[in-house]
């Protein structure tokens, strides 16, 4: 079975608001475009879920993986083959503050 890409809700959330604010401050072209960037990573991530590295200081140890300036903050799932996204945020933010373990 191919590898799946598990987004919490507030994954979700960001990712809208991500393409609301691009959109608006540049295009509704260039805010596809990053959307597009962030879930071809998304999709290396799923097929090499090791790749990013671990934050122990982040509340359950995520990995964090940078698609500049963003990072997404997630999770291989115990099966080995999904990956559980928890956060993509702007990686010039207090990721400490913004990362807390979601439920799934």
């Amino acid at each position: 079975m191919a590898p799946r890409i598990i987004r919490s809700l507030r994954a979700e959330s960001d990712l809208t608001e991500l393409f609301a604010h691009i959109a608006a401050d540049t295009s509704p072209d260039r805010a596809e475009a990053v959307l597009l960037r962030i879930g071809q990573t998304l999709n290396t991530l799923s097929l090499f879920p090791g790749i990013g590295r671990v934050r122990e200081d982040l509340d359950g140890s995520p990995r964090v993986f940078a698609v500049w300036p963003w990072v997404v903050i997630y999770e291989p799932m115990e099966d080995g083959d999904d990956v559980f996204v928890w956060r993509v945020v702007d990686g010039r933010r207090d990721l400490t503050r913004l990362a807390g373990r979601p439920r799934r």
